[in-house]
């Protein structure tokens, strides 16, 4: 039967009761670096470069710290969803407090373009006037390879350095989009349509990429646990997050009045939302389950 519950605003809305009526461990993997992977690019990058980077749309990156990604918190929060109607949302229940993670909220927390896709793409958010084979710049920084693994470039940037400033901020464009917005396995391909759009930096720059990183991410929270539900507190289940669940762990600390420093340090608020905090802590899952999910501090 449907109950009346409390949203985070202060609305009352009917919904479902939990998905997930039985607690469990589980260890979600984040696949790639995240936002650690922002010290490589960092590295990558001169001093020249990175300022003619903050000119980018992923400019403030640079301010990103590379938080350590929080598995337990994460599975600790999926654990407390609950129905929801609009496909485009997730909705959790903690106590009797509703929690909304929508794409309003990817977008103030990463900084990142969320808008509609122009009529000149594809359903899956792809221009549809690109040219086919190999891009120049591929062919350039990986001569005699028609299609690049993504631990390929992640080991290009991690060992070289490009002296045109051009195409160093290129190829880190399409690192952050490859490797940290849109994650996936390392023996994985890199879109071949990223060394195209980059050809364009006007293209490049205009496109929703906050968009896209949030559906994918969406997909994978959904379908974490699903079907995977355990009696035994011995039983550890195992998953995989693509995407940028970075975004969705910022969020689960801004839901929470009160923060041990233990778990995270908050620097104060600042835009966009993800430069707020630093130095996540790994934490067990009894521990955050106590400090967060049995305390009634909940915004």
């Amino acid at each position: 039967m449907p109950i009346s519950m409390k949203m985070n605003d202060g609305s009352v809305v009917d919904k479902e009761e939990h998905y997930h009526k039985i607690w469990f461990y589980g260890k979600p993997a984040l696949i790639s670096g995240g936002l650690v992977a922002i010290n490589l690019v960092k590295k990558f990058l001169t001093s020249t470069q990175k300022s003619k980077f903050k000119s980018t749309s992923f400019g403030h990156f640079l301010d990103f710290e590379p938080l350590v990604f929080s598995g337990q918190l994460v599975h600790c929060m999926l654990l407390k969803e609950v129905f929801h109607l609009n496909p485009n949302e997730m909705m959790f229940k903690v106590h009797e407090t509703l929690l909304k993670f929508s794409i309003s909220d990817f977008a103030l927390i990463t900084g990142l373009n969320c808008a509609e896709y122009s009529s000149f793409c594809n359903e899956d958010g792809i221009p549809k006037q690109l040219p086919f084979g190999s891009s120049w710049l591929c062919s350039k920084y990986f001569p005699g390879k028609s299609s690049i693994y993504r631990g390929d470039l992640y080991d290009f940037l991690d060992q070289n350095q490009v002296k045109d400033d051009s195409d160093a901020i290129k190829l880190v464009l399409i690192f952050i989009v490859d490797y940290i917005l849109l994650s996936k396995k390392d023996n994985k391909l890199v879109d071949k349509y990223l060394w195209h759009m980059v050809d364009s930096l006007d293209m490049f720059g205009s496109f929703p990429w906050g968009r896209k990183s949030f559906f994918l991410t969406l997909e994978y929270l959904k379908k974490a646990l699903k079907g995977k539900q355990t009696d035994s507190q011995q039983d550890v289940i195992y998953y995989e997050l693509f995407g940028f669940p970075t975004a969705f762990q910022i969020w689960i600390y801004e839901c929470f009045i009160s923060l041990p420093k233990t778990v995270i340090s908050y620097n104060g608020p600042k835009i966009p939302r993800i430069c707020s905090w630093s130095k996540a802590f790994k934490s067990k899952f009894f521990s955050l389950n106590e400090k967060f999910f049995d305390c009634e501090e909940v915004c």
